[in-house]
């Protein structure tokens, strides 16, 4: 059973948890409000961060505590910073969506590598991921289509909602949320492969319904918010297995499912 420990929330798009063991604090965007606010532990009422954005629907913290968080409708990813509490646009055009490098449509998740600075974008409407390097002005294609074509197949994405990458390796891992599906990219890759759902929508162990989140814990096991199902799942990693079909682009991870919580409304 789950424990409360933050309320009166309009519409809760998605969360950060910095685990700073001196300030535990919470990240939350609140889509129809159109900001991010913060909880502090041991704190009861939330901050504001970084001002009012139209739709803000994700949010990242990097090492240096600035705060990276969407605009659906302003078709941009912000970057806040609490020392001079000024924000910039890091990645798109503000109010200006478009197919083009420097531009995104409606971007959704980011995940920000926290010694590089570079920040990489589900590009929802553009059926496409983007990575920006630090202070750059255009974004580069890695997953999807630079023409923003949807599909099924392994060289497209459908409405990505959510991305995570390897630091390591530079592996990308999608939340393909139309094809219901996470998608693993290789660096420089031209087609991703399969790691989790892609059996057409459903509620069986092996099938989401709008995966719209995903993250990894220290173990490298895979967990999934799956929206419409009301759940989420957790995939344990298994080592040395490739994934079928069986290809010389995977990296030898296999996933299992293992556990799933399923949230009551």
């Amino acid at each position: 059973m789950g424990t409360t420990v933050i309320f009166n929330v309009t519409y809760p798009s998605k969360i950060y948890v910095d685990g700073d063991r001196n300030e535990p604090t919470v990240f939350v965007s609140l889509r129809d409000e159109g900001r991010v606010k913060k909880w502090v532990k041991g704190m009861p009422d939330g901050m504001e961060v970084g001002g009012e954005y139209l739709m803000c629907e994700a949010v990242w913290v990097d090492k240096e505590k600035n705060v990276y968080m969407t605009s659906v409708m302003k078709h941009s990813v912000y970057k806040w910073s609490p020392r001079t509490n000024i924000k910039t646009v890091v990645a798109g055009r503000e109010n200006y969506q478009g197919l083009m490098s420097d531009t995104l449509n409606s971007p959704e998740g980011i995940y920000v590598d926290d010694i590089s600075g570079t920040v990489y974008v589900a590009d929802y409407a553009n059926n496409r991921i983007q990575k920006w390097l630090k202070d750059a002005s255009n974004g580069t294609t890695i997953a999807g289509f630079t023409t923003g074509n949807e599909g099924n197949d392994a060289e497209s994405l459908s409405n990505p909602t959510a991305v995570r990458v390897d630091d390591e390796t530079q592996v990308v891992y999608v939340a393909d949320s139309s094809n219901n599906r996470i998608q693993r990219w290789l660096p420089n890759a031209f087609f991703g492969d399969t790691v989790a759902g892609g059996l057409g929508w459903g509620h069986e162990p092996n099938q989401f319904e709008q995966p719209v989140d995903l993250d990894f814990d220290n173990y490298g096991n895979l967990y999934v918010c799956d929206r419409v199902n009301s759940r989420v799942l957790m995939f344990k990693i298994v080592h040395n297995e490739p994934c079928f079909p069986v290809s010389t682009t995977t990296s030898g991870y296999l996933f299992l499912r293992i556990s799933v919580l399923t949230i009551l409304s």
